[in-house]
């Protein structure tokens, strides 16, 4: 991949697995976060992920492609500009736009580096972009997308309050 698609697949991932990392992270980081999902908003998982897909799905045509994803994301959670996306940048952006409690989406966050550089970058993106094309077609439809994350929220524990 070149440089700036690398950066929009990253953003991709952020979008579409920033939930990704309920159980246990197995990363070593040395931050402690839960996995309780609570939402400010008091909204329920299904209604989180059908706004974000609704965030980076703007055709209608049932792939969430790159050029979507620079669209959304870019622009929101690159707050500096530098190409990485840091913990305090991630979770700021998530909370603002999905309303989830900030300890849940730094845990999110610890759980997507996978390579434990404090950073989530193009490395990052490389090592989850397979797990989210399940079919092997090398896109990531909304319906990938959707169970991926519906899974994840089904392996967390719901707390509203």
């Amino acid at each position: 991949m070149v440089p700036s698609e690398t950066m929009i697949a990253l953003l991709l991932l952020l979008g579409t697995a920033s939930v990704y990392g309920q159980g246990s992270s197995g990363h070593g980081h040395a931050h402690a976060h839960t996995c309780i999902h609570n939402n400010h908003q008091q909204l329920i998982a299904s209604q989180v992920i059908a706004l974000v897909i609704a965030d980076m799905e703007k055709d209608g045509d049932g792939v969430i492609d790159q050029a979507e994803v620079t669209a959304e994301f870019v622009t929101r959670y690159d707050h500096d500009g530098n190409g990485d996306i840091t913990e305090d940048e991630f979770v700021k952006q998530w909370h603002q736009q999905y309303h989830d409690e900030h300890d849940f989406a730094g845990y999110l966050f610890h759980h997507f580096d996978v390579n434990n550089d404090l950073n989530l970058t193009a490395s990052d993106v490389a090592a989850l972009e397979l797990s989210l094309d399940t079919d092997g077609d090398g896109k990531v439809s909304v319906a990938e997308f959707q169970t991926f994350m519906t899974n994840l929220y089904k392996n967390c524990v719901s707390f509203h309050g």
